[in-house]
């Protein structure tokens, strides 16, 4: 989801300035700033949110959901392994697994039914990507 924006102004020269310092092509701290938040948001929905907490019932293994990631190991595995990546930033950044298994999951390879877990987080949270640039982009103003 690339976003772009051009503002073309006429008038006085400290004005074009200012106004300069605070597009985001020119600042990248507007943008690292609202990625980053981002991006944590999405790490936690994918954690937390999309990967159901499993568990042991009754001295066995609960068996796992068919359309849902289960983890039984607390936080680590799966689980512990979804990181982001700043290396892409001023302008991009990455959110996901370094595990084998991870694509397994997400969509459904070999034996594994599709259990998705990064591209829900990234749905849940992309309706607020926007307000977030944005309210970087008015601390950044002092606004």
């Amino acid at each position: 989801m690339p976003v772009a924006i051009r503002v073309h102004l006429l008038g006085n020269k400290e004005l074009r300035q200012r106004l300069k310092k605070m597009n985001p092509a020119v600042n990248t701290r507007i943008i690292r700033e609202g990625l980053l938040e981002a991006a944590g948001l999405i790490q936690a929905n994918a954690a937390k949110i999309q990967i159901t907490g499993g568990g042991r019932g009754k001295g066995k293994q609960l068996p796992p959901l068919p359309h849902k990631l289960t983890s039984r190991r607390g936080g680590s595995g799966l689980v512990g392994s979804i990181k982001v990546d700043r290396k892409p930033l001023p302008f991009a950044i990455e959110v996901g697994t370094d595990l084998d298994y991870g694509p397994v999951h997400e969509f459904g390879l070999g034996n594994y039914p599709e259990r998705p877990f990064m591209a829900p987080a990234l749905d849940a949270i992309e309706p607020r990507i926007d307000d977030i640039i944005i309210k970087h982009w008015k601390r950044e103003a002092k606004l």
